[in-house]
């Protein structure tokens, strides 16, 4: 069974798809999850702590220094 690890928070979901888009680009798996009501409501993001991006546990490391 895989370990998904959340990586990095997001004030928004437009910049973790840019950066979920980065990863896929690198052969990495990334996911998104947010409270936002599937983009319709992205002021809910404010309340429940915004995006978050996720990887495999594997892909950790690999995945935070493409972001930096």
């Amino acid at each position: 069974m895989k370990e998904i690890i959340k990586i990095k928070n997001y004030k928004s979901r437009i910049d973790a798809e840019v950066d979920k888009g980065l990863l896929e680009t690198n052969g990495i798996a990334a996911f998104i999850t947010a409270d936002d009501a599937g983009g319709m409501r992205p002021d809910l993001m404010m309340a429940t702590g915004g995006a978050w991006l996720l990887v495999d546990k594997s892909d950790v490391e690999k995945a935070l220094k493409l972001l930096q």
